[in-house]
């Protein structure tokens, strides 16, 4: 929670930037997510889920390198009702490369502080991004992150049927959402601090 809130305000006392970058670092761009809540009918499948895309695998790389592999890091996190993964870390893939990668991600949904959560209609990600070529040393390891936030009738657009299943996914008018990154210090290895444990 104390990561999460100083990202939040950072985002608001940083308003008056540039969109494409705030203190050096480009921020993150969310290109597509969607969100599902299953029917519940027999034979359907009952996966809950969140699928979500995010550029450019090198978080610290504010303009395309054509030395560096681009592609898009692909997050998923899928559930079965009632047990909504809140806070817990899952990994995410580098798709579409165009060559190796030396970086990893990982994504977490947070419950939106708000009076009306919901894990497809109105919730928040937490994106942790390291690079899985640095060694661990007494200082630790750096990692960046940054959290977005996405709702219903905001950024996101859809409908639920009466039948029950529920379709989310990024309005195209709020395309790409932009994600306000800081950098983080952690103790461990860079797979704890992927974790955000040990972090600052």
């Amino acid at each position: 929670m104390k990561i999460h809130n100083h990202i939040l305000a950072l985002t608001t006392a940083l308003s008056l930037f540039p969109s494409d970058a705030v203190g050096g670092l480009a921020r993150w761009q969310v290109i597509g997510i969607d969100t599902w809540q299953p029917s519940g009918r027999p034979g359907n499948s009952p996966d809950w889920y969140i699928h979500v895309n995010i550029t450019n695998p090198d978080p610290t790389k504010t303009d395309p390198d054509p030395n560096i592999a681009q592609g898009k890091v692909y997050c998923q996190i899928v559930w079965l009702y009632p047990n909504v993964p809140y806070n817990q870390i899952k990994e995410c893939e580098i798709v579409d490369t165009t060559g190796p990668t030396t970086w990893a991600w990982t994504v977490e949904l947070l419950e939106a502080d708000d009076d009306n959560p919901s894990p497809i209609l109105n919730f928040d990600l937490r994106w942790r991004a390291a690079s899985i070529s640095s060694a661990a040393t007494e200082e630790g390891v750096e990692i960046w992150t940054g959290i977005g936030q996405f709702e219903a009738f905001k950024n996101l657009q859809g409908a639920c049927a009466a039948s029950g299943f529920c379709s989310w996914w990024l309005n195209p008018a709020s395309a790409p959402v932009l994600i306000d990154v800081i950098p983080v210090s952690c103790q461990g290895t860079v797979e704890e601090a992927l974790h955000g444990i040990n972090c600052d």
